[in-house]
């Protein structure tokens, strides 16, 4: 996996382009924001197994307790709240890689099919972890309105634990939650790779293009067709 990432960040120097993309990076060059891209969906995917298991730590602790008690909450807070944080990070570098997908398009013009696709699976993975993540939270008698921003989320975490049986709750969703997004990543990840080299081939084939165009015009610049007189 990071023989695979060091070649696209290779291809990405390589692939040089004054064009700035809309991403994660503000004025980054789009190499800077796709080395950006597949350095980020890494650290998400290792961050999201790192949290399952500790969910899963404290889940078996509580597993046969009716309620949960205090103690093992403080075990559970910091992981629901960097859980929380990993979910709005995910959808945050969907969307900035969206971005930079429009961003390609609009400045090499047509969009390539491949682009498009690589978009619209972006689009779908988003709305596939929502609906996830709002079904379970309404599974185990949580409202995901309430769970809409990272704040809000915080905050019905807080309220949530005033009661045994309210900890026991987010600790359920919590667990769930954990599991479903290590596959998420790990599908987020698979389509950032493969999405990010299309792009590199992409752009390399644009500038290629271009440049050939331009020596071809040099060479008729510099070799005039002789006049007859």
């Amino acid at each position: 996996m990071k023989k695979r990432i060091l070649t696209l960040a290779a291809l990405a120097a390589i692939v040089t382009t004054p064009a700035h993309a809309t991403g994660m990076i503000a004025g980054a060059t789009f190499p800077e924001q796709i080395v950006q891209e597949l350095t980020l969906v890494e650290q998400y995917a290792t961050q999201a197994q790192q949290l399952q298991a500790q969910f899963q730590m404290v889940f078996n602790q509580a597993r046969n307790l009716q309620n949960m008690p205090q103690q093992l909450w403080t075990n559970a807070s910091a992981p629901l709240q960097q859980l929380v944080q990993l979910v709005g990070n995910a959808q945050g570098l969907s969307y900035a890689s969206q971005n930079t997908v429009a961003a390609i398009q609009q400045e090499y013009g047509a969009p390539s099919a491949p682009l498009s696709n690589y978009a619209n699976s972006l689009q779908q993975w988003t709305s596939n972890l929502n609906s996830q993540v709002a079904g379970t939270l309404q599974q185990y008698g949580l409202h995901a309105a309430d769970f809409q921003t990272t704040q809000s989320a915080l905050q019905a975490i807080q309220d949530q634990s005033q009661s045994a049986s309210g900890r026991m709750q987010v600790l359920q969703a919590g667990n769930q939650i954990s599991g479903l997004m290590v596959n998420q990543m790990q599908s987020l990840q698979s389509d950032i790779q493969a999405g990010n080299q299309v792009m590199l081939n992409y752009v390399a084939t644009r500038q290629n293009s271009v440049q050939h165009s331009q020596n071809n015009e040099d060479q008729l610049l510099s070799n005039p067709t002789p006049q007859v007189y």
